[in-house]
């Protein structure tokens, strides 16, 4: 599966910092599909991989008995150079 979307804006992003910025959820929590909800706590970035296990643990402990609405999404690629390059030499490939 993708880990990102296949067509952005822009390539790569200038990093940000999620606590202040817009990207954040600053609503009330309000599970709109459903009864229940996960709700997260802290401020942070997910993975696809993690977005993924979190569906595979809850499909897993559901059966077929329910139905999981995610509502996040990877849209922001995050890159980073190589361990042992240089300074300098313009950004990193995307990683994830």
């Amino acid at each position: 599966m993708k880990q990102y979307p296949s067509k952005l804006k822009f390539r790569k992003y200038h990093r940000v910092d999620y606590r202040f910025s817009k990207l954040t959820e600053k609503k009330v929590f309000f599970a709109g599909l459903g009864t229940t909800g996960i709700q997260a706590l802290e401020y942070g970035k997910l993975t696809y991989r993690q977005i993924e296990a979190c569906r595979r643990t809850l499909r897993r402990g559901l059966k077929k008995t329910g139905k999981i609405f995610i509502r996040v999404f990877t849209s922001i690629p995050v890159t980073k150079k190589p361990v042992a390059s240089r300074m300098g030499k313009g950004k990193g490939a995307t990683s994830y």
